[in-house]
């Protein structure tokens, strides 16, 4: 696939950006930004799903990084979110959102610069899902070039239900991360050589995630569920050693969390740091600022740990089904661990995710 608006850096490798949606823990994306302006890696072309969507049309769109940290400090959750009272009211479940999506698209006005989503001074496509269809479209691909970047921006992060469906073209558009979370297959049809991909989906060796029995929270996880599925199969199809992954440890938060930016954004900074740091895909051509101060020492990350503690496993045998690089195996009622130091393992975290006893540890992550 090829675009007239990529212009490759002959010096250094292809470069795209991915950043990957997860609501509010999205501001991770500004710290790996920060941590990327810090060692001085560039990147030529920018896909967001999402909140990915929205911070890298910021990135795209020419605001310098110091300002866009100060707008999202800023954020409010009343900016953003006005429940549909009066419709809701009125019209009970037959009401097409929860909140009015007006509220979200003068916010984003005030944020994005205008024109279309090609007009962005550096490439830039992000992705959203097609209700009548089921089909993903990438705005910014010819035929969908000549879409105003604030509603290419509002469809990636039109959460269905919640804010209502971008109309287009007698269609309707909602978040894309419903099929596509973190955009690896896209970003490699660009003809990248490397990616840095920034996924924010939640994973089940972290921190657990803070579920609360009501119907929106069930919603909302049963959402994110579906959306670290369809990430795992992207890593298992896309990820090699030119992809540059980076998982900050932000699972924890709730999706519509304005509480503690300033904490995620240097969550994904940190975690940036120890990636780029040490992926041989980057390390390289790091420049490191003599002024920068490390949160973290660097640790190498070319394999995950795994290990298993027997007294807890069941010998159900979802470990040895669930992992595509051969990492577990069922041995006399129990499984066994074939690769304690994983080089092919993807970060999927499927293996902990699906463990129903939670017996399996993944380390060096």
């Amino acid at each position: 696939m090829t675009h007239d608006r990529l212009t490759w850096t002959p010096d250094r490798p292809r470069t795209v950006l991915v950043l990957g949606g997860g609501g509010m823990r999205g501001m991770a994306h500004v710290g790996v930004l920060r941590a990327l302006q810090s060692l001085d890696i560039h990147f030529d072309a920018v896909v967001g799903t999402s909140i990915g969507s929205l911070i890298g049309a910021m990135v795209a769109g020419g605001m310098p990084l110091d300002q866009l940290e100060d707008e999202v400090l800023h954020l409010k959750k009343e900016d953003y979110f006005r429940l549909n009272a009066l419709k809701l009211l009125l019209r009970g479940p037959r009401v097409v959102s929860m909140y009015q999506g007006q509220r979200f698209r003068k916010s984003l006005e005030r944020l994005l610069p205008g024109g279309t989503v090609s007009g962005t001074s550096l490439p830039f496509w992000c992705n959203a899902v097609c209700l009548e269809t089921g089909g993903s479209v990438f705005w910014g691909t010819p035929g969908f070039d000549d879409v105003p970047l604030v509603d290419a921006v509002y469809s990636s992060c039109a959460l269905p239900a919640v804010f209502e469906p971008l109309a287009h073209d007698g269609r309707h558009f909602v978040d894309g991360g419903i099929a596509d979370p973190t955009p690896l297959r896209f970003a490699r049809a660009l003809g990248a050589e490397r990616i840095i991909a920034v996924d924010l989906t939640v994973k089940g060796t972290y921190k657990a995630h803070n579920f609360r029995g009501r119907a929106i929270s069930t919603l909302f996880r049963s959402f994110e569920i579906a959306q670290e599925v369809v990430v795992e199969h992207m890593l298992h199809m896309h990820v090699d050693e030119q992809v540059v992954l980076i998982q900050p440890k932000v699972g924890h938060l709730h999706r519509f969390d304005f509480d503690e930016v300033p904490d995620v954004i240097a969550a994904g900074e940190q975690e940036a740091l120890r990636v780029l740091l040490s992926h041989p895909a980057t390390r390289d051509e790091v420049r490191v600022d003599p002024e920068l101060g490390l949160a973290c020492p660097v640790q190498p990350a070319e394999y995950v740990q795994l290990s298993i503690d027997p007294s807890r496993c069941v010998g159900c045998g979802l470990c040895e089904t669930v992992c595509e690089t051969d990492g577990f195996r069922m041995g006399d009622g129990v499984a066994d661990v074939l690769k304690p130091h994983n080089f092919e393992c993807t970060r999927d975290h499927a293996c902990a995710r699906n463990c129903p006893t939670q017996a399996i540890r993944l380390g060096n992550l």
